[in-house]
């Protein structure tokens, strides 16, 4: 049975570093080439509420991935005021949606719930993650990059899964809609540029140095996420 075709957007909420966006790409980039392969009968388009571009009319995809950001959903610039309420519409709509990092954050205050910085400080480098029962993919190592945390989940939420430096760190909610804290579309030579690059400035020393001995030390193969995020697409999107 061949599937359906499908239209899927990516919101860029984020940019990648200037001096690492010829090596890396952009992470609209990183996504694509992170779930293309899970999701073949998908054509990818990019739009960049960060930058400024519209949001489309909700129906113009059958589903729509966001991206992470180093801005804090807090924050409710109004490019975030207006994704908060894009976010409200497709819910409305039951159109799937599936959020990374930020994405994860910012769709957790639309809907209900509250990000805050976490207490714990940052999270960097390569962590367990582990699932409620069945309801994700298997046990495995994620790479994160994170300050900010959901702290309070939206009533109409379950977290399946978390880790140890944050507990809700997967939402599925009772709409289509799940989200993620981790990054399945960064590489371990992205998050090592990061830790080096930041090292000492937005980083402390300790932590900069525990991700890069966190990469050596964890396998991460995100193929899994990847074909679980793909299967959700498939089984929700609507054209």
């Amino acid at each position: 049975m061949t599937s359906k075709a499908l239209n899927i957007c990516i919101l860029e909420n984020g940019q990648t570093p200037a001096d690492l966006a010829d090596d890396f790409g952009s992470y609209p980039a990183m996504i694509e080439r992170w779930i293309a392969p899970f999701l073949p009968e998908a054509t990818f388009t990019y739009v960049s509420p960060v930058q400024g571009e519209a949001l489309p009319s909700p129906h113009t995809y059958d589903g729509y991935i966001l991206s992470g950001s180093k801005y804090s959903a807090y924050e409710r610039a109004p490019w975030m005021l207006s994704l908060m309420e894009f976010l409200q519409e497709l819910k409305a709509l039951q159109i799937p949606v599936f959020g990374i990092c930020f994405g994860h954050q910012i769709m957790a205050d639309a809907y209900g719930g509250q990000t805050t910085k976490a207490k714990q400080g940052w999270g960097v480098g390569a962590q367990l993650y582990e699932y409620v029962n069945d309801a994700g993919p298997k046990a495995a190592a994620s790479y994160i990059f994170h300050q900010d945390q959901v702290t309070t989940l939206p009533p109409d939420s379950v977290c399946i899964g978390g880790s140890s430096h944050c507990r809700n760190g997967v939402l599925a909610y009772d709409f289509p809609a799940l989200s993620v804290q981790y990054h399945p579309e960064f590489t371990a030579d992205y998050i090592r540029a990061l830790a080096t690059k930041f090292r000492g400035s937005l980083l402390p020393d300790a932590v900069s140095e525990g991700a890069l001995d966190s990469i050596e030390c964890l396998e991460v193969d995100s193929s899994q996420i990847a074909n679980w995020a793909a299967s959700f697409f498939r089984k929700h999107a609507q054209r």
